[in-house]
């Protein structure tokens, strides 16, 4: 029996000679992994559709073990994207963010939703980097791993230093007394922990987000914590990304 959904291409791997393994998002069936027969040949009609932050509509047949697309429909690709250089590796971490953190074959609307408007910020936003930071908090929001950004994870304390302590396995920010009990901390600048509290309540990307660099260093270890995975696209975009001394 073949399942139809609209979803969105996180991420593509090839597979032997002529075909691609695709992890896809859905709203209604969560992230998915589906296999595009012959998707690599250059005059293959799923070529397209199966670049990563390509949106189709995705027909697929189940196997014994695997799931193969029989049919896609372009829905959308972020075109923009495709212009800029900086804002394509924004949105393939993002992409891959999202891929690492969302469990299989689980239905999660308001993620899908977000992805999608996270995406649409990075291409057409003012700020594209505060867009990412946006959509990051969000997510960790959603997904149950929001840090606590400025108030201690230990003690509640509100931050007092201009070079904060902040630890994933302890939760956030962590005062300078409590700090030697984390082995993974790493210090931050207070401006930027206060700048990434604030988005927790935007319902948008603000357009002037102070420190978005930092920002996004301050949350790739966090990331890692949580994924339990490298991010090889994420630290790629924050090394392209780096400012000039």
């Amino acid at each position: 029996m073949d399942t139809t959904v609209e979803a969105i291409v996180l991420r593509r791997r090839d597979s032997g000679e002529s075909d691609r393994r695709l992890t896809i998002f859905s709203r209604e069936l969560g992230k998915i992994d589906v296999v595009a027969k012959g998707a690599k040949k250059p005059t293959s009609r799923l070529r397209g559709v199966s670049e990563p932050l390509n949106v189709g509509l995705f027909t697929y047949a189940s196997g014994k073990k695997q799931r193969f697309v029989t049919s896609a429909q372009p829905r959308g690709s972020f075109h923009g994207l495709r212009l800029d250089f900086d804002r394509l590796n924004l949105g393939l971490s993002w992409g891959e963010v999202l891929g690492q953190i969302l469990p299989f074959e689980d239905p999660f609307e308001e993620a899908y939703d977000l992805c999608l408007q996270t995406l649409g910020y990075i291409e057409t936003g003012a700020n594209p980097m505060a867009a990412l930071a946006w959509g990051e908090v969000k997510l960790l929001e959603l997904s149950g791993f929001l840090p606590s950004f400025n108030r201690c994870a230990l003690t509640e304390s509100k931050i007092l230093e201009s070079q904060a302590y902040f630890s994933p396995s302890a939760g956030g920010y962590v005062v300078n007394e409590k700090a030697a009990q984390v082995t993974d901390r790493y210090l931050v600048r207070a401006e930027v922990l206060f700048g990434l509290a604030a988005l927790v309540n935007c319902d948008r990307p603000p357009d002037n987000l102070k420190f978005c660099y930092e920002c996004l260093i301050a949350l790739q270890p966090f990331w890692e914590y949580v994924c339990e995975a490298p991010l090889p696209a994420r630290q790629h975009l924050l090394s392209s990304l780096r400012p000039e001394s």
